[in-house]
Formats: structure tokens, C-alpha cells, sequence
């Protein structure tokens, strides 16, 4: 009796067992179902759906939009503003223009410019070894002015040297007065020309024509040439007449004592 007691206790436990297990299968049976049942309302609801896909057009457009603004802002080749003509564009090396003569003066007309006259200098004059005209290198400020026949109006401060031009006579002449007496004259325009025709647009060919061997060539630093005639009388081996060449024609003239009528301004020595 004891033993079928057992048996049927075992019996009913293994069963109470199975029917546990059972259950356990039949709740995870359904859950996969009820996961698929969420898909499909999920699938079916279009509202769900529709923006996602709006949210997904404008995020694509956006970059579309921020790409267009960035454009815009970037500046066109044309726009970009041309830097070499700046002044300091070019960062070459700066070559020093020295002048051929004397550079051109303004001066201010004198309180009475007809007390030398009457006025000696014309379109004919013309600049030899030892002046022009009558105007001789060596001469007193007041005895050029004599000679002139007009004022020589001083083009800047008087000191031991500076310029003087005539007052009545032909464009473009410049004597130079240094301690006291006239010492050179530079021809920088106008009519004037040497005793051997040679003036301002004389081709450089004229020159070397007239002069051969008596020329001496100097290559200046702003790359014209100085044609100097050297005189072979003894008693003017301290004049000189040089024409500045540039691109194969006279561009100004000048005749003078040494050393100033081979300076640059003729002042330099009182500097």
C-alpha cells in the first residue's frame, strides 16, 4: 500500500511537470505572432510612414540649399582683385633714373626784365666749347646778363651753386652759376643746337658723323648714353660738350668747364 501511495505521487508530480512545460511552449509559441501582428499595423498605417519620408527629402535638400549659399559666397575669378599693378606690385629691383641735364625749372618773372635788353639770345643761337653766343663760360652773373641782353632768373635758392635761366630768350635753356660765374649750360628742348647743327632729336648717328674719334661713350645708369666730345686744342682740354643719347636720338645737350659740365645736376661738388 505504501508503494502504490508513492507510484501515484511520482505519477501525479511528472504529469503536473509536462502540463508546466506545455504552457511555457505555448506562451513563446505566440509571441513571434504578436511581434508579426505589430509589423503589420505597422506596415498598413501610412501616416507612420509619410514623415519619414518627408524628414528624408529635406535632409537631402538641406545640403542642396547650404551647397547653393557657398557658392555664392565664393568669389568669381573676376571678382578677385588684380594685385599687380599695385605700387608696390613689383618688389623688382628699382633702377635710379639719373638726369641727363639739369631737370626743368620754373622760376618766377623778374620785377624788370628789360634792363639788360635788348635780349641777344634767339632760335639761332648756338652752344659751342666755351658757351653760348656771347654767353662765355668763366663770365660774373652780371656779365652774362649783359651779354644776354636779359635777367637770368635764379631757379631756386642762391648759394655757392645753382641755376639760373634766362628770362627772354628760346625755351629750354639752363646755365648753371657755380661760385659765383657761369660754368655750364644744359639744352633740355626747344631750338637751340650746337655750332655743328646737332640739337635736341639729332639722331645719334649725326653725332658720331661729325666727331669720330673725338667721342667718348658713357653708359649711363638709366641706360641712355653720354656722347662726349673731347676738343683737341690745348687751350680747351677743360671743356667738354656732351649730347645724352636715348633710342638713337639726341634727347638733351650740354657744354661746360670740368669737372661740373660731367655731373649729374652740376652741383654736386658743393653738396
Amino acid at each position: 500500500m505504501p508503494i502504490l501511495v508513492a507510484v501515484t505521487l511520482v505519477i501525479v508530480g511528472v504529469a503536473g511537470v509536462i502540463w508546466w512545460l506545455g504552457r511555457d511552449a505555448g506562451d513563446d509559441g505566440d509571441a513571434p505572432a504578436a511581434a508579426d501582428d505589430t509589423a503589420e499595423v505597422s506596415e498598413d498605417d501610412g501616416s507612420d510612414e509619410q514623415p519619414a519620408v518627408d524628414d528624408a527629402e529635406q535632409s537631402e535638400e538641406a545640403p542642396a540649399t547650404s551647397d547653393a549659399a557657398d557658392a555664392s559666397d565664393v568669389p568669381d575669378a573676376s571678382d578677385t582683385p588684380d594685385t599687380s599693378a599695385s605700387p608696390t606690385s613689383t618688389t623688382a629691383a628699382v633702377t635710379t633714373t639719373v638726369p641727363a641735364t639739369t631737370t626743368t625749372i620754373t622760376t618766377v618773372p623778374p620785377e624788370n626784365p628789360g634792363r639788360f635788353g635788348p635780349p641777344s639770345l634767339s632760335n639761332e643761337s648756338t652752344v659751342s666749347t666755351v658757351g653760348l653766343d656771347e654767353v662765355n663760360f668763366g663770365m660774373t652773373v652780371a656779365a652774362a646778363q649783359e651779354a644776354a641782353g636779359t635777367v637770368l632768373v635764379p631757379a631756386g635758392p642762391i648759394g655757392a651753386c645753382y641755376h639760373v635761366v634766362p628770362h627772354d630768350a628760346p625755351e629750354g635753356i639752363v646755365f648753371l652759376v657755380h661760385s659765383g660765374t657761369i660754368e655750364r649750360v644744359d639744352v633740355n628742348s626747344g631750338p637751340i643746337m650746337s655750332r655743328s647743327g646737332v640739337g635736341v632729336g639729332s639722331p645719334e648717328s649725326m653725332v658720331t658723323d661729325l666727331f669720330g674719334d673725338q667721342i667718348e661713350r658713357e653708359v649711363r645708369v638709366d641706360g641712355t648714353v653720354d656722347l662726349v666730345y673731347v676738343p683737341r686744342d690745348a687751350g680747351d682740354q677743360n671743356y667738354r660738350v656732351v649730347f645724352n643719347v636715348s633710342e638713337g636720338a639726341v634727347r638733351a645737350f650740354k657744354s661746360g668747364r670740368l669737372p661740373m659740365v660731367m655731373l649729374d645736376t652740376g652741383c654736386e661738388t658743393s653738396q
